[in-house]
């Protein structure tokens, strides 16, 4: 694994596994764009971009996903107070602490929400770096640590060169920036998760004309900027559809794998896809 300040490694270390079309005939289905998983892989939670959650259990058979099965969509409750345009619930990142406590990221208000376990929903204190970003292109990407450090990451930078902030919340001590990751080759950022060697991925989209890229890099969470991290996935445009939402989880075999969720942006052409890759020991 390459340091935290070298350069990303060139050689993909990802192999995919498989790719599940998931569909479900009900009204609000799809546009999801945030995925955490139980530590086994099979129970997952998902969260549209149109403010729901679907629950349920992903079956496979050596490795492969081979079926799907949920629970109807359930619409979060979250209260108007919370918005400045109450119409405009733009959730998009997800994750979930030890202590069974749900964190959305929502871009419209460039916002992390929180409901805790007696279900009762506030946002996290505000901060002036995460306030200046530019609506519907602000914080997509939610991770949580195993002592449930908060890291947060937007879909955009001030320059196409320059890092994107990584900011984190602790409760002791509230926001800051600990560190910043590189941007290239017009990937942007949309998902994250802390995997249970507790170091930080992010799954990144790239939009060429043709169908969408994704690309995937790993970072040892310190402090540090414009960081390279390793670079464990990159997919050619249209391998995938449009993938969002990213789990990081350990297989009994020891090996851990990513399984992201995509986005269809409730379009004919799109599709929901759960895929999975599989990290070399």
């Amino acid at each position: 694994m390459s340091p935290d300040t070298g350069l990303a490694e060139d050689i993909q270390t990802a192999r995919f596994l498989s790719s599940y079309h998931w569909t479900k005939e009900r009204e609000g289905f799809g546009g999801y764009s945030g995925i955490s998983l139980t530590p086994d892989g099979a129970g997952f939670v998902i969260i549209s971009d149109r403010a729901h959650l679907i629950e349920g259990t992903i079956f496979r058979h050596d490795g492969k996903i081979i079926g799907v099965r949920s629970a109807e969509m359930a619409p979060l409750d979250l209260p108007d107070d919370l918005f400045a345009q109450p119409s405009v619930r733009d959730t998009e990142g997800l994750a979930l602490d030890t202590d069974g406590r749900l964190y959305v990221s929502v871009e419209s208000e460039n916002r992390v929400l929180r409901r805790d376990i007696d279900g009762i929903w506030a946002a996290l204190p505000r901060y002036p770096a995460i306030d200046a970003l530019p609506l519907n292109r602000g914080l997509e990407a939610l991770a949580l640590s195993p002592d449930n450090t908060v890291y947060a990451l937007p879909e955009t930078s001030s320059g196409l060169n320059t890092p994107f902030p990584v900011f984190r919340f602790r409760v002791d001590a509230g926001w800051d920036q600990p560190m910043s990751i590189s941007r290239s080759d017009g990937f942007l950022p949309v998902g994250a998760d802390i995997g249970p060697d507790e170091q930080l991925y992010v799954l990144e989209r790239g939009f060429g004309g043709f169908g969408f890229s994704s690309r995937v890099r790993r970072f040892r969470i310190s402090e540090g900027s414009n960081l390279d991290g390793e670079t464990l996935l990159t997919t050619e445009p249209r391998r995938h559809d449009n993938l969002e939402g990213l789990a990081v989880w350990s297989a009994p075999d020891g090996t851990l794998r990513l399984t992201m969720v995509s986005d269809d942006n409730f379009l004919f052409l799109q599709k929901t896809e759960i895929v999975e890759y599989a990290l070399a020991k």
